[in-house]
């Protein structure tokens, strides 16, 4: 039997659409399958090409928060935000199982359903690099009274860690770059936050910023420094443990970390 292959934008926008689509063309679940970014060619299958369009998205979106609730809407959120490449299947089996009534009680409750598990632990580990992002994260003061700060997470987390810092921050002006993605979050004095892609040639312009922290910023940098050395007792130091609780991937852009502090 011939599988339909539904190709779509690595975004949660791009899924939805494929969901819309999958439906407007009236394909069976069990025969269809969500593939997002570039799909890997097999034999007896037929791939369409799905164009992102955020109308249509939008209307999915508005099924799903209707018929499941918020709670739903924000675990398929944060399971978009997932570099699984399985994850736009296991979204889209999720919604169909959903509306087909398949499910009783709350739609992400039923961890039965292998697609539906799938995307609740999606949402988890999403979830989880996003809480660490907030605490992990850190802000230097740049030349034109701008807060810079870097992150490289798995997970496309900027759009969750955002809202946090714009409730914390909201008389400052402050940007935070993903670089391994090339987004970036900004956010000016009194308004809302957006994200913007940096392209190629504004690359290496956002993350210069890096090398334009203010004289004051320097100081308080190896300060802070110092302080978080000097708490530590170096003859109960447990690198392992301290691993578990903040694991080497995030140090990168930590300024505690950071041996180039002094002298910069």
């Amino acid at each position: 039997m011939e599988e339909t292959i539904l190709v779509c934008e690595d975004l949660l926008e791009g899924i939805l659409t494929a969901v819309y689509q999958a439906y407007a063309w009236k394909l069976k679940p069990a025969q269809t399958r969500v593939q997002v970014g570039e799909a890997d060619l097999c034999l007896f299958a037929a791939y369409r090409e799905v164009e992102t369009d955020a109308v249509l998205a939008g209307k999915v979106a508005a099924t799903v928060r209707r018929r499941f609730g918020a709670e739903a809407w924000e675990d398929i959120c944060h399971a978009a935000a997932s570099q699984d490449p399985e994850k736009g299947q296991a979204i889209y089996q999720t919604i169909a199982a959903g509306l087909s009534r398949q499910i009783r009680g709350k739609l992400m409750g039923a961890l039965a359903n292998d697609h539906v598990r799938k995307t609740f632990e999606l949402s988890r580990h999403v979830y989880s690099e996003a809480h660490r992002m907030k605490m992990f994260l850190r802000f230097r003061e740049v030349e034109g009274n701008v807060l810079f700060a870097r992150i490289e997470p798995d997970a496309n987390v900027l759009a969750f860690v955002m809202p946090h810092f714009a409730d914390r921050f909201p008389q400052e002006n402050f940007v935070v770059a993903d670089t391994r993605r090339g987004l970036a979050g900004v956010h000016a004095v009194g308004q809302e936050w957006f994200l913007v892609r940096m392209e190629e040639d504004k690359k290496e312009a956002f993350y210069s910023l890096a090398g334009h922290y203010t004289e004051t910023e320097r100081e308080m940098a190896e300060l802070f420094r110092h302080f978080c050395h000097s708490l530590g007792i170096q003859e109960r130091a447990n690198g392992k443990l301290q691993q578990q609780f903040m694991p080497l991937k995030y140090r990168s852009f930590m300024t505690e970390f950071d041996t180039t502090v002094r002298g910069v």
